[in-house]
């Protein structure tokens, strides 16, 4: 059976894939998620993600020959008055409002990169999956107390769609729930069936 290796220090995608019976080791890497001029978000997802995989294939160093490391980004763009805005993570209560505030009655859109690089083969397939992000209007001091109440400080777009952040939205337009999360798994399931033979399942099942 495949060795899977998370190239992540999140929390939220560790748990998604513990959710479906997946336990994996984690390694997280360090990278430059700065993005580079006029870069899309889909192409800064695809970036940070194949670069994650790729960092932590050279930290490991030696990996079983099976071994797959599963390296993941995620990027948001809102439309605002002065242009598109990328959300990241915003780190704190005012730049979570701010953030928030700057979505509120817009559609936004999350590209989650889903990265799967095998070293001992070289073998590196990367796809995005859309989430569509319509939001509900709510005042200034909603925001601020849902913001203090779940603390989503180290979420990209400054929510927790698992919990209290679902009731910022109006509707949510994805294939998969579990990409808004971080992790796109039917995708991951997606891949490592066409690519890997590798049946997500079954090891979830064992």
């Amino acid at each position: 059976m495949a060795q899977l290796i998370l190239a992540s220090s999140s929390q939220y995608r560790k748990r998604v894939l513990a959710n479906i019976g997946i336990h994996v080791d984690t390694h997280a890497p360090n990278i430059d998620e700065t993005p580079f001029n006029n870069e899309s978000p889909t192409a800064l997802s695809v970036r940070l993600a194949e670069n994650k995989a790729r960092k932590v294939a050279t930290e490991l160093g030696t990996l079983d020959n099976d071994a797959i490391i599963i390296g993941s980004d995620q990027v948001a763009l809102v439309q605002t008055d002065t242009g598109p805005q990328l959300l990241g993570k915003p780190g704190n209560v005012d730049n979570a409002v701010k953030q928030l505030m700057a979505c509120q009655g817009k559609r936004v859109g999350f590209y989650t990169a889903l990265c799967l690089h095998q070293p001992s083969t070289n073998k590196t397939i990367t796809q995005v999956d859309e989430t569509r992000v319509f939001f509900r209007c709510n005042s200034e001091p909603a925001i601020r107390a849902y913001v203090q109440k779940e603390q989503p400080l180290d979420c990209a777009g400054s929510f927790k769609s698992e919990g209290m952040g679902v009731l910022l939205f109006e509707k949510i337009e994805s294939r998969d729930p579990n990409s808004l999360i971080g992790l796109p798994i039917m995708l991951l399931n997606e891949l490592l069936a066409a690519h890997f033979d590798v049946d997500l399942l079954a090891m979830a099942a064992q």
